[in-house]
């Protein structure tokens, strides 16, 4: 193989393998007016985010455990979507 067809097929796989772990990843979106805290826990790694008002954040590429602001407790798998409405979690 020439090392252009290398190359191209690299970028192809690339581009897939990126579209793939972006489609499994969760999305929330945080309706209220102020920013909340997040607990999650990817890959036995637990971390805090803070989502701003009106801000949406991709996380859990691989699934994860997430802990709302009002203490809600979720499993996500990568795909869901959530919004957080007076601190609690929709999941869509």
């Amino acid at each position: 193989m020439s090392s252009k067809i290398i190359k191209t097929v690299f970028i192809a796989g690339s581009a897939i393998m990126v579209t793939a772990f972006a489609a499994s990843a969760a999305s929330i979106e945080n309706k209220d007016s102020s920013a909340h805290t997040l607990s999650v826990t990817e890959d036995g790694v637990k971390n805090e985010i803070i989502i701003g008002a009106n801000e949406i954040v991709t996380i859990c590429q691989s699934g994860c455990f997430i802990t709302m602001p009002n203490g809600d407790r979720a499993a996500l798998s990568g795909g869901e979507s959530l919004q957080i409405v007076d601190g609690a979690a929709i999941i869509n």
